[in-house]
């Protein structure tokens, strides 16, 4: 548990540079303002596609999270899936997923928080200390099919993330971790040189009905607004 807080706590220290630097936002923000803002971005996790030809080719499965302003009831966070773009393949799978579905839809998510402008930094960190931070959802659904023609290939559904228990986890990668298996694998196959190690979470979705599925995902700089 202390490597989970020491973990979230950096980031969160981290944020605050990120909200008064790239992001150019008031000095002065509630823990709802700070925790969307923190959490914004492009991510995605590193996938491998089977084509039928016996070929593989390295494809990801990326999501965004944007504030939502103009979706009313307060601070609310947009978490878009834009599914996995592959053709003539028979499936595709990670490291930690024998089957990774193509996921597409929008969930709509609101931070609880004390709302406390003078505060809201520090409302944030005590936040942080329980290792993860949750995001609640409040409308959304995200559809789930089979990538590729392999029978094997999961059943589609639809979950549901109107209400309820309905939420979002965002963890720390933690060593010797799937997540962390994943990204080594990801890093031995790029090229070195870059801006550095970028952020990396493991983002668990939980949908009204009490079904779940898990993301490891490393933030794409590149789109960072």
């Amino acid at each position: 548990m202390q490597r989970r807080i020491t973990a979230l706590v950096l980031l969160v220290l981290a944020s605050g540079a990120r909200a008064q630097g790239e992001y150019q936002q008031p000095e002065h923000q509630t823990e709802d303002q700070i925790a969307i803002s923190y959490i914004s971005g492009r991510f995605a996790s590193p996938v491998t596609c089977k084509r039928k030809d016996g070929s593989v080719i390295q494809l990801e499965d990326a999501f965004v999270l944007k504030p939502a302003p103009e979706a009313g009831g307060g601070n609310s966070l947009r978490v878009t899936f834009f599914g996995i773009e592959a053709a003539d393949v028979d499936f595709c799978y990670s490291l930690i997923e024998r089957r990774v579905p193509d996921r597409r839809g929008t969930i709509l998510f609101h931070y609880r928080s004390h709302n406390r402008k003078d505060l809201g930094n520090t409302d944030f960190r005590r936040s942080a200390q329980s290792g993860s931070l949750t995001y609640n959802a409040h409308e959304g659904v995200v559809q789930e099919r089979a990538v590729g023609s392999n029978p094997d290939n999961a059943p589609a559904r639809e979950l549901d993330f109107d209400g309820g228990d309905s939420r979002l986890v965002v963890e720390p990668v933690q060593g010797g971790s799937d997540g962390a298996k994943l990204f080594a694998d990801l890093d031995a196959r790029e090229k070195p040189g870059g801006s550095g190690t970028p952020r990396r979470y493991a983002f668990r979705f939980v949908a009204k009905d009490g079904s779940e599925f898990r993301i490891y995902a490393t933030e794409d700089a590149r789109h960072r607004k």
